[in-house]
C-alpha cells in the first residue's frame, strides 16, 4: 500500500493521475499494459497460449531460420542455419483484483548455430552490416541460452499504471518485439533509440485515459556482449527514455513519440575517460487502413555522432491479400539510415534497406515465412549491396 501511495503521489505531481482512488473511468482500464502480458501479441503469426493456474501465465516460441547471404564481403557469400527459443513466465505473487496485483516476470532466450560456420562465429553477417543492422540484430549469429529479463511488476490505480524494476528487457516497452522470429531489425527496432537487451533499470507506465498512455524508463547501458548483466559493475552509463502514445481513429491508428537521453563513459584518445552524451527523439505512426492493409512509418534523430546511426526514416506496410486467410500477410518495408564515423571507417553515409516477406500460417500455432532483404551501400562496408534470402519457421505454444 505504501508503494501505491508513493506512485500515485508522483503521478499526481505531474498532472497525469486520476483524482484519487474513487475516480471513475469511462473505459476498461488496463488496455495498454495489464491486458497485454505478452509483448508483441499483436504480431499476426504469434499465437499465445496462457495457462492460468495459481496465477501463472506461460508462453514460448521456437524458430528455425536459413539465410543465403550474397556479397557479404567482396567475393564472399555464406549460408547460415540458426535456431532460436524464447519463453516467458508471469507468476502472480500478490492477488489484487482491483488494482492488478504484484507479478514476477521472467523471459528466457537462446539461439544456436545449426552448422559449423554459424556456430563458431559471433557475427556471421558482419561483412554486410551497417547502421540499420547494428542494434540487436538477429543476423549477428547465435547467442547462448540465458535469462533475458527478470522484473517485479506492481500494478496500481485500477490497472491503469504499472511499475517494473529489476533486469529490464527494454524492447518490451519501446518499439516492436521480435521474440523467436528472424525479422530484419531495421523494421523492428529503431537503430537510433538506445535500447539494450538486458540491464538493471526501472520503468513506469500509466494510462492517462482511453486513448493516451505514457512510459518513462531509466536503464543502465554499456553492458558488453557476453558479460553478466546481473553484475551491475558492468554498466558504463545510463539512458532515460520516455514515450507518449495516442490512439486515434477509433483505435485504428496509434502515434508514438519517444524522447531519450543517454550518457556513457568511454575512453578518449587523450588517455582519460570522458562522458559521451546524446539526446534525441523517435516518432512513429501505425494505421490500419482497412481489413487488408496496415501502414506504418518512423522518423528518428540523435544529437551526437558517437551514436552509430544518427538519423533514420522508414515506411512499410502489411497486406492481407488472400481474404480467406486473414492471418497470412505480405510485408514490405523500406528505410534510409545515416551512419556516423567517429570510431571506424564509413564507406557510405546513407544506407538503404528494402525487405519483402510473406507469412503463411499453417495450423493454429505454426507459421513459415520466406523473405528477401537487400542493403544498398552498407554504411560501414565497401561493398555496394548485400542481400539475404531465406525462410523461417515458427512454432508457438
Amino acid at each position: 500500500m505504501k508503494l501505491k501511495t508513493v506512485l500515485l503521489s508522483l503521478l499526481a505531481a505531474t498532472g497525469i493521475a486520476c483524482a484519487g482512488n474513487e475516480s471513475v473511468c469511462d473505459y476498461t482500464p488496463g488496455k495498454f499494459f495489464y491486458n497485454s502480458m505478452i509483448p508483441g501479441d499483436d504480431i499476426p503469426e504469434f499465437k499465445k497460449q496462457l495457462f492460468e493456474k495459481f496465477g501463472t501465465s506461460f508462453a514460448a516460441e521456437v524458430g528455425i531460420g536459413f539465410w543465403a547471404i550474397d556479397n557479404q564481403a567482396v567475393g564472399y557469400n555464406s549460408d547460415n542455419y540458426i535456431a532460436k527459443f524464447w519463453s516467458h513466465i508471469d507468476q502472480r505473487l500478490i492477488k489484487d483484483d482491483e488494482h492488478g496485483g504484484t507479478w514476477l516476470r521472467a523471459d528466457f532466450m537462446g539461439s544456436w548455430g545449426l552448422d559449423d560456420e554459424t556456430a563458431n562465429v559471433d557475427s556471421f553477417f558482419d561483412g554486410g552490416f551497417g547502421s540499420a543492422t547494428w542494434h540487436n540484430t538477429d543476423l549477428f549469429g547465435p547467442r547462448d541460452f540465458y535469462l533475458l529479463n527478470l522484473t517485479l511488476k506492481q500494478y496500481f490505480d485500477n490497472k491503469r499504471g504499472c511499475f517494473s524494476g529489476g533486469i529490464i528487457w527494454m524492447s518490451q516497452y519501446f518499439d516492436r518485439i521480435g521474440h523467436a522470429r528472424f525479422a530484419n531489425d531495421a523494421f523492428e527496432k529503431s537503430p537510433v533509440l538506445p535500447l539494450v537487451w538486458q540491464a538493471p533499470g526501472a520503468v513506469i507506465q500509466y494510462e492517462f485515459n482511453e486513448d493516451n498512455y505514457g512510459t518513462l524508463a531509466f536503464i543502465g547501458t554499456g553492458v558488453p556482449g557476453g558479460q553478466n548483466p546481473y553484475n551491475f559493475e558492468n554498466t558504463i552509463g545510463y539512458a532515460i527514455v520516455g514515450e507518449w502514445g495516442h490512439e486515434f481513429a477509433n483505435d485504428k491508428g496509434i502515434w508514438r513519440v519517444a524522447p531519450f537521453f543517454t550518457c556513457e563513459e568511454a575512453a578518449h584518445h587523450s588517455g582519460r575517460n570522458m562522458d559521451r552524451n546524446a539526446y534525441g527523439i523517435m516518432t512513429g505512426v501505425e494505421y490500419q487502413l482497412n481489413d487488408i492493409a496496415k501502414v506504418y512509418g518512423r522518423l528518428a534523430c540523435a544529437s551526437s555522432n558517437y551514436i552509430r546511426c544518427r538519423q533514420e526514416a522508414m515506411v512499410g506496410t502489411t497486406l492481407r491479400i488472400v481474404p480467406s486467410r486473414p492471418n497470412d500477410y505480405l510485408g514490405v518495408g523500406f528505410g534510409i539510415y545515416k551512419g556516423n564515423d567517429e570510431t571506424r571507417k564509413l564507406e557510405n553515409s546513407y544506407e538503404k534497406v528494402l525487405e519483402f516477406t510473406y507469412n503463411v500460417q499453417l495450423g493454429k500455432n505454426f507459421t513459415i515465412a520466406p523473405y528477401y532483404q537487400v542493403y544498398f551501400t552498407p554504411a560501414y562496408r565497401d561493398v555496394s549491396t548485400v542481400s539475404a534470402t531465406g525462410i523461417q519457421a515458427h512454432y508457438s505454444f
